[in-house]
């Protein structure tokens, strides 16, 4: 079973920019590396391939993210921890790990809670920037940059429009994109409309035939390759591969079909593009109607019914001040709000800028003039963008940037592969980059150091808690007792469970990751200020009661009188669950149904928590419970985790900056409803009540106590087990890199390029 594109990788925002510079450097040649260009004290960081997609509005990968982070800058700044910085004009200082640390910003922020539960974000910027073209910055670049992330035509990843804003659904309201449109119809045959004629339907369709045969073929292509077909010529044993069963006869088309059957008509990175093999349906879809513009016509807004003119809760104060309204405390909203300040004048048209006329620099509903600098950025952050060329973009200090010109003059980001990282700094042809931390890696590191260590002469490592965390999860309406997966009795069994696993969580995961990792108690990143801490009141390890709420363990025990004691717990559980337990015989009799759990180790066995599930699976036979552990590939994991198939697996959170639980836990999302996230189907309204609780408050202290709450009752659900809290390395040449000016106390909002204006060379 192969792997394909994971939807949930791509950061997507997608939009572009380009630049007029004078005095600028030629660009590397075919015949120039990394090496060569590095001898006027260049900084190389080594990163994998850039989707070239370099916009605040539209990039698509974490790779063309990193060159918005440094050639953007937003309104507002955060901190280490993630936590938005109200007073960024001043400078406001903040503690962390027992340093203080003064952060600056673009601008401040207040946030002002109003009686009747509404809520204002006053945002002001500084007056004294400029774009790195020398244009100042305003605040008519952020109402701009905002329409824009608000147009009802915007298919980007910013979600800025689904806040509580005052008047977001009027203004979105009233338009679709004749995109939207064909699609809508799903192919269910022309009827006469106002939007476009029997001739444009017909030709879209034959259009999207093709290239969902383009699709699939690329697929087959792929899985060829590879060497992944049993049988070379058969579409049918193709598909099995990727995770669709067909007839043995199948054909191209009835593959895409297939695909169509799955996702509908949607060509989303959450619908049907989540198949690719390396291009989107979307970019098949793109070639086959007539190429780009051709695509960006269809993308247009059609006037479908009335909309308003203007999004009533934004307002512009002065020329750097700006007002939010929102009918509600939400609690990501700050977030959002503080988005990235796109140049007006090189996104937009300054002719079509009247605020007081609703005019916001674009025609309404046609972004075509701003996706058509998709591959060369403009901002205000701390590089200028100077070309993409050869599997490298170069960068230029900034001489405008706020917190004042780089240190470093250029900074080359080169497209390499995770294995040629460490190599590659050892060589001298990256001076930094950010490689996977598994064994291998280590070994690399600590042989180019005299010193064996991760910090050494040579390489100079740096690791911090990865922004997520490993689970094992479980599905309440396929594991129960008598079909209610809320009773007693069904979380007695899962508890059960979840009992014997947790118990062999620190041998297996420090024998996978050894100090890479550690193992985990809540449901929670680390890295997050939500995470319980051990000295809070009340913390416990994971599972560490039986079913009278008594401790399980005492800190004198061995490790084999932590498994004794761990069988007898889940004993126990058993019992309350409804099972028939023979003393004698010391196993439960009546356990007819078999359990699953899925492990996505490639059928390799080669993941963190296949370990745990096979140590309990032997355990649960001995007392009469059949558990199988399934060691199966990504697609079939993935296919049964979205079709809500899976009794249990393993898998691991990307957690946000704020710990908002809607997405996961939200009964909204469970049971195949809204965004189906909730794989674990809980269906709990106090939860429910929690959540919603958490979300509408800005009070911190008092959200992680609603938060501890929460947790504590997806905890007693027994649907999720916390594994591990993993490592994520930066590696910088202890040769080159003057290591003291990199960031200290790096954490995953604060990397090594969070104080780039400082970092320099030897």
């Amino acid at each position: 079973m192969i792997k394909r594109r994971n939807k949930w990788i791509a950061l997507g925002v997608a939009a572009a920019m380009a630049m007029s510079m004078t005095a600028l450097a030629e660009e590397p040649s075919t015949e120039q590396g990394p090496q060569e260009a590095r001898q006027g004290g260049n900084l190389v960081y080594a990163t994998s391939t850039f989707g070239q997609k370099f916009s605040p509005f539209f990039a698509t990968t974490a790779y063309d993210m990193e060159v918005v982070d440094l050639t953007q800058i937003g309104a507002l700044a955060a901190d280490r921890g993630g936590a938005i910085i109200e007073n960024g004009i001043e400078g406001e200082t903040v503690n962390y790990n027992g340093t203080d640390y003064t952060y600056y910003g673009m601008g401040n922020v207040v946030v002002t809670q109003n009686d009747d539960g509404s809520v204002d974000y006053t945002i002001t910027i500084r007056d004294d920037q400029k774009f790195s073209d020398g244009e100042p910055v305003t605040i008519d670049d952020y109402i701009f940059s905002f329409y824009v992330f608000c147009d009802p035509t915007y298919d980007g990843s910013t979600t800025l429009y689904a806040l509580p804003i005052e008047g977001m659904e009027e203004y979105r309201s009233g338009m679709q994109t004749k995109l939207a449109l064909l699609l809508a119809t799903e192919r269910a045959g022309y009827e006469e409309n106002d939007y476009f004629t029997e001739d444009e339907y017909n030709s879209f369709w034959e259009a999207f035939d093709a290239a969902g045969a383009n699709f699939a073929q690329e697929i087959i292509d792929y899985c060829k390759a590879a060497g992944y077909n049993a049988e070379e010529d058969s579409v049918a044993t193709t598909a099995a591969t990727w995770g669709f069963e067909l007839a043995e006869d199948a054909t191209v088309e009835d593959f895409f079909a297939a695909i169509v059957d799955a996702y509908g008509y949607d060509i989303s990175d959450d619908g049907m593009n989540a198949e690719s093999a390396g291009t989107s349906m979307t970019d098949f879809l793109t070639e086959a109607v007539g190429g780009e513009e051709a695509m960006l016509e269809l993308q247009k807004g059609i006037e479908t019914g009335e909309g308003a003119p203007n999004i009533s809760g934004l307002t512009r104060v002065d020329d750097y001040t700006v007002n939010i309204h929102m009918t509600e405390f939400d609690a990501t909203a700050i977030y959002n709000v503080g988005s990235y300040l796109a140049p007006l004048h090189y996104y937009g048209d300054p002719a079509m800028y009247d605020y007081e006329n609703n005019q916001f620099g674009f025609t309404k509903g046609d972004l075509s003039a701003i996706k058509a600098h998709t591959s060369e950025p403009i901002g205000a952050g701390p590089y200028v963008f100077d070309g993409y060329a050869n599997g490298v973009v170069t960068l230029r200090a900034n001489e405008y940037y706020f917190e004042g010109k780089p240190a470093t003059e250029v900074l080359l980001m080169q497209e390499s592969i995770d294995s040629d990282y460490v190599p590659g700094i050892v060589s001298g042809s990256f001076d930094i980059a950010k490689p996977s931390i598994n064994d291998e890696t280590v070994r690399a590191i600590q042989d180019a150091n005299s010193n064996g260590e991760l910090q050494g002469d040579t390489l100079h490592t740096v690791l911090i808690d990865y922004r997520g965390y490993g689970y094992l999860g479980i599905n309440a309406d396929l594991v129960n007792v008598n079909g209610e997966p809320g009773s007693d009795a069904s979380k007695a069994l899962r508890k059960g469970f979840m009992t014997l696993l947790s118990v062999y969580r620190d041998t297996v995961i420090n024998s996978y990751y050894g100090d890479r990792a550690s193992v985990i108690q809540y449901p929670i990143s680390n890295t997050s200020w939500a995470a319980p801490k051990p000295a809070d009141e009340g913390y416990q390890a994971a599972y560490s009661v039986d079913v009278d709420g008594n401790p399980i363990y005492t800190s004198s025990m061995s490790e084999e009188e932590r498994y004794a004691a761990a069988k007898e717990a889940a004993i126990g559980y058993f019992k309350a669950a409804g099972f028939t337990y023979d003393e004698a015989a010391g196993k439960f009799t009546d356990v007819e149904q078999s359990y699953e759990v899925m492990i996505p180790g490639q059928g390799q066995q080669d993941h963190p928590a296949y370990g745990v599930a096979v140590a309990a699976s032997q355990v649960l036979e001995e007392l009469g419970i059949k558990l199988q552990v399934n060691d199966v590939g990504t697609d079939t994991w993935n296919n049964a985790l979205e079709g809500n198939t899976a009794m249990m697996w393993a898998a691991a959170w990307q957690s946000t900056v704020d710990p908002d639980m809607t997405q996961v836990y939200s009964s909204e999302n469970a049971h195949g409803n809204g965004t189906n996230s909730n794989h674990y189907s809980v269906d709990d309204p106090e939860l429910d009540a929690l959540i919603k609780e958490g979300r509408s408050s800005a009070d911190t202290e008092l959200r992680k106590s609603i938060y501890r709450d929460a947790m504590d009752i997806i905890m007693d659900w027994g649907c999720e087990l916390p594994l591990y809290q993993r490592k994520d390395c930066t590696v910088a040449s202890a040769e080159r890199v003057a290591i003291d000016t990199l960031p200290q106390d790096m954490t995953p909002y604060w990397g090594w390029y969070a104080e780039i204006n400082t970092l320099d060379l030897q």
